[in-house]
């Protein structure tokens, strides 16, 4: 597969192309940010000019990039802006790093802390302490007796419920919280002591966490300067992971397409970028004048180049709706979202939906457990206009039938799965399930089967593909460690194949991304082993040694 141009770089190694044939080659040639060529190391070598660069990597193996289609890159950044408490063991260490930072904070001046416990997960908050509980408003107060404090909530999504925040009294006087205080949202819990007054620490149930946005409205925010940092830094956080691509189907907000944007126009960008817009309108009667007056760029296939394309909209179908009153007293208040919190019922789905089909806007919607409950809706919006040839989405898919996801190829929508997240951290949701339902839990193996389009995301809960390839080939969940339905399980390569090549769909690129073919984006992944061949219970062990987009390094290699 020799070109007449010279390379720029030629890669030695063990090669995946992850094309429709699995074809393996010894060395890949790129130039002008795509493949020039793959093959024999003599094939390939022949592409050598004087001024190409050659990286022998024998011994490891070269993949098309990840393409994360639930990444959440923003969120994974924000989690480094704030203080760690991680190493902590006792309550006696976390006073120490407070009173440690009152020295560089002035008086006055707030510190806000990541959660107590271990990242990325949290899980073991507080119960990882020696103490097993939160510090107290008293002991927080000798530790900074200047300085209001807030020892911050991992929140459901990337933690584990109930999940525990506390505050010192100067903290609880600046948010007017005293005996009197009471939530006005369901699942938020005021810890009091023996005499009725609160003790400091919050306990909250809710899966998306309100309790900033309900009681603690005077601690700081992120910002959107804070929301650019934090993108920046993902960046390289996820390259090191060998991430390529990403895709926000969730729906971005204001702020953070806004940061997405200033990178791109700051030549800053280096991760290829799919973006959904996230609601923001009030009612059904502004979201009709939204998408006929104000969303017109992206429809269809929407608007953009090949690292920043923006397309389509993201309409809530599931969630506790409850939340909404707090949610809408200020949509820019995202707390760790990336998106506007809103939650939405099966009807207003519908309702919203039918406009955007109308605006030619592709939907994107969270699945989750409710797929029995969106799939009918789709199936009367799609005899009406051609959702599949628009490639709707239903993003996060968790529970299913297998008369839904025939339904799915059907009618032509697709489908990303977050596997790490259904059924490795929260697999305890299923306990009640049949075995039947539990090979359906996360179903790669059944939408692959049907032809589906389908792949699969990290939700940044962790940001490591490699644990969502993991999740797919063994589905073992992280407290027993059973395997959860066994006959869904998928080999190697098809789950490589959702987080790889497959991705590439959701932005209609599959003829331009994915496999490393001639012509193909120069997007790839550097690993230490060769993942189509390493044990499940061995996939964890490998590592990313480079990164490549569009033919030049972002990592490594090492």
């Amino acid at each position: 597969m020799r070109k007449s141009a010279a390379a720029e770089k030629i890669l030695l190694g063990n090669v995946h192309l992850l094309d429709a044939r699995s074809m393996r080659a010894e060395a890949i040639a790129v130039a002008d940010g795509r493949v020039l060529a793959v093959g024999s190391r003599t094939e390939v070598m022949r592409a050598r000019g004087s001024a190409t660069e050659v990286y022998d990597l024998t011994g490891s193996t070269i993949i098309p990039g990840f393409n994360d289609t639930h990444a959440h890159l923003s969120v994974v950044g924000l989690k480094t802006l704030r203080p760690s408490l991680a190493g902590a063991r006792s309550i006696s260490d976390i006073l120490s790093r407070v009173a440690e930072l009152t020295r560089s904070t002035p008086p006055g001046e707030w510190i806000v802390t990541m959660p107590v416990g271990e990242p990325p997960s949290y899980f073991d908050s507080p119960s990882g302490l020696l103490e097993k509980r939160m510090p107290t408003r008293d002991e927080l107060d000798r530790a900074a007796p200047d300085h209001p404090v807030y020892l911050s909530s991992a929140g459901g999504y990337w933690g584990q419920m109930p999940c525990y925040s506390a505050m010192n009294s100067l903290g609880l006087k600046r948010n007017g919280i005293d005996r009197n205080s009471r939530p006005s949202a369901t699942g938020i819990e005021i810890l009091r002591d023996a005499n009725g007054e609160p003790t400091g620490v919050f306990a909250e149930r809710n899966f998306v966490g309100v309790i900033e946005l309900d009681l603690l409205r005077a601690v700081p925010r992120f910002t959107a300067g804070d929301r650019l940092e934090g993108l920046r830094r993902a960046l390289a956080l996820c390259h090191a992971k060998g991430t390529t691509s990403i895709y926000e189907g969730h729906g971005c907000a204001p702020d953070v397409v806004s940061a997405f944007r200033k990178l791109r126009e700051t030549g800053e960008l280096t991760m290829r970028s799919g973006i959904v817009l996230g609601a923001t309108w009030k009612d059904l009667d502004e979201s009709e004048i939204v998408m006929r007056d104000w969303l017109s760029a992206f429809r269809e296939r929407g608007f953009g180049d090949a690292m920043l394309r923006i397309a389509g909209i993201f309409v809530p179908c599931t969630g506790d709706t409850r939340i909404n009153p707090l949610i809408r007293r200020n949509l820019t208040d995202l707390g760790w979202s990336d998106y506007v919190r809103i939650m939405g019922s099966p009807a207003e789905f519908e309702r919203v939906s039918m406009l955007a089909a109308r605006y030619d806007l592709r939907v994107h919607t969270i699945g989750s457990d409710r797929l029995s409950e969106i799939v009918p809706i789709l199936e009367r919006l799609a005899q009406l206009y051609p959702i599949g040839e628009r490639r709707w989405v239903v993003e996060h898919l968790s529970k299913a039938s297998m008369s839904d996801l025939i339904a799915l190829q059907r009618i032509g929508v697709s489908a990303t799965l977050i596997p790490a997240h259904t059924v490795w951290k929260s697999a305890y949701r299923y306990v009640d399930l049949t075995d039947e339902e539990l090979d359906l839990l996360c179903p790669a193996k059944q939408l692959v089967e049907l032809g589906v389009p389908v792949s699969a995301g990290t939700d940044a809960t962790p940001y490591d593909p490699l644990m969502c390839l993991w999740a797919m080939t063994t589905r073992q969940e992280r407290t027993a460690r059973r395997v959860i339905g066994p006959n869904g399980r998928i080999s190697n390569e098809a789950a490589l194949r959702l987080l790889t090549v497959n991705g590439a769909w959701l932005t209609f690129e599959e003829n331009v991304k994915g496999p490393l073919l001639p012509g193909y984006y120069a997007d790839l992944a550097v690993l230490a082993r060769d993942p189509l061949v390493t044990r499940a219970d061995e996939i964890l062990d490998n590592s990313c040694l480079g990164t490549m987009v569009a033919g030049r390094w972002v990592y490594g290699p090492n």
